[in-house]
């Protein structure tokens, strides 16, 4: 039977000491990994979003950007994966908004924006250590804001294309960049003054715009 000679012993005796190290390194990991849902999602969004386009088809519109500067916005965005890939889900935004429409000299109307809606987004490399996605939300939006007493909501639905990364940070949180884009149609208009409320459907509609970018924390197993 032939002996190994010293130097490669001790060459396969390191090999073995690392196969080793790299097992017992991986092992806490795996069950760290196990402790959220494999297949639950959990995010939240911060970023910005400018509007553009006309709030109505009307021959004298409010066009959205005299009423907002833009919007200051969080989404929460719960889901629910569908094989290693997609993920479906519901998504809240709410949003601090910077009012341009003025109701004196010095002072801005104030003014108020929600948004809601499902969601379905394919991620390309769910395994990470980045993991890029893309996707598509269908949504529902009430646009309010206050000019001298008189309350006026435009409602309406939307969609939404929607694309960026994630970055893992260590199990199962993840850190990252998105973007969006958005193009709704108000529906109706709703007014409010001295107590009385009235509403009506909007016959002449047009489509506006949200263009989006900010970030995104989550938590999600890797697959």
């Amino acid at each position: 039977m032939q002996t190994l000679s010293r130097p490669a012993a001790r060459t396969l005796a390191l090999l073995s000491l690392l196969v080793s190290s790299m097992a017992v390194a991986q092992a806490p990991t795996a069950e760290r990994d196990s402790d959220f849902p494999r297949w639950l999602g959990l995010s939240v969004r911060a970023g910005y979003l400018m509007p553009g386009g006309q709030m109505d088809g009307s021959p004298d519109p409010f066009y959205l950007y005299e009423v907002y500067k833009g919007l200051f916005a969080a989404i929460v965005e719960p889901t629910v994966r569908i094989g290693s890939n997609v993920e479906l889900g519901p998504w809240l935004q709410l949003s601090h908004a910077q009012m341009r429409v003025r109701c004196s000299s010095d002072t801005t109307c104030p003014g108020s924006h929600l948004r809601f809606g499902l969601q379905g987004n394919y991620h390309w490399n769910p395994s990470g250590p980045y993991n890029p996605w893309t996707g598509v939300a269908l949504g529902y939006e009430r646009a309010s804001f206050n000019v001298q007493g008189i309350d006026i909501t435009y409602s309406g639905p939307d969609v939404t294309l929607q694309a960026g990364f994630d970055r893992n940070l260590g199990g199962s949180f993840w850190a990252g960049l998105f973007v969006s884009g958005s193009g709704g149609r108000y529906d109706s208009l709703e007014v409010k003054f001295n107590g009385r409320t009235g509403d009506e459907s909007l016959r002449e509609r047009t489509v506006h715009l949200w263009i989006g970018f900010g970030v995104r924390v989550r938590m999600a197993a890797p697959h």
